[in-house]
């Protein structure tokens, strides 16, 4: 049996939930909410003149990328993303915008061998969180496995949650169990989201969501299950990995509104002296 974890985003995305006015909207609206994700690489990996090699880990409908290569930053892309719809949207999408430089993937990148000298790795999203409870030696691996991918001196980015204070409401709740709700903001398909979160025998968190479909009574279920990584910890695994130079950002930009436990980590590959 699949871990939830990779099949959670199965349906995520499907073309057919989108007139195409409503797809070119909805894309140009995740295009600029990768503003601060491009303000980040600037401002802390690369100058004007930059064109590098990037892969993300789990690349959803690579808007990350598809911002990059429009910024003109982007020697060559690629993505590796588990999700049949998103990949879809992604192909779909990298047809709207004319992208000659990203090459998607449908895969899961614990399954492929390593990617070759690439200047950067993005992982968004809080996909460690999410990769490292697939399996015991997860953690271990992804991180071997995009060590290996990066050149020397290439940089590694990722985006994590400590979930410090969730877990303070968790234990506090009862039945040691939170229940949350939130609104998205148009174009987005859904309108409300519904959380139940609690913790496994593995102390990591089990976030089950209900989401409601904008205009409709049509509800979509997922689950994940997530690795907490304090600073401290992130740091330390890191340094293990044999990465140099951790910087912990409390978020992208400055002038964006923080997401409580949700932080940023800049590392950066150099060759082991033996």
């Amino acid at each position: 049996m699949q871990h939830v974890n990779l099949t959670a985003y199965d349906n995520v995305e499907l073309l057919t939930h989108y007139t195409q006015h409503d797809f070119e909207k909805y894309c140009q609206a995740k295009l600029e909410s990768c503003d601060k994700h491009i303000s980040f690489i600037r401002g802390h990996c690369v100058d004007d003149a930059w064109q590098g090699r990037v892969c993300e880990i789990g690349s959803g409908n690579s808007k990350l990328l598809y911002r990059l290569e429009l910024e003109g930053l982007l020697e060559f892309g690629t993505g590796f993303e588990i999700s049949h719809s998103r990949h879809t949207f992604a192909e779909k999408f990298r047809a709207l915008i004319g992208s000659q430089k990203v090459h998607n993937q449908q895969e899961n990148v614990m399954d492929v061998a390593p990617v070759k000298e690439m200047d950067l790795i993005i992982g968004v999203d809080n996909i460690l969180n999410l990769i490292a409870p697939l399996h015991p030696t997860a953690e271990q691996n992804i991180l071997s496995w995009i060590r290996k991918g990066l050149r020397t001196n290439g940089y590694l980015i990722l985006e994590l949650w400590d979930f410090v204070h969730i877990l303070k409401l968790i234990e506090l709740s009862d039945n040691q169990q939170l229940k949350i709700w939130g609104e998205f903001p148009q174009p987005d398909q859904f309108e409300f989201g519904m959380y139940q979160v609690s913790l496994n025998e593995n102390q990591y968190v089990v976030w089950k969501k209900m989401y409601l479909k904008r205009n409709s009574t049509e509800r979509s279920h997922f689950e994940n299950i997530l690795k907490p990584y304090t600073h401290e910890k992130i740091i330390k695994v890191l340094k293990t990995a044999g990465f140099k130079h951790i910087r912990i950002f409390p978020k992208w930009n400055p002038e964006e509104e923080q997401v409580k436990g949700e932080y940023v980590v800049l590392a950066k590959k150099e060759e082991l002296k033996i």
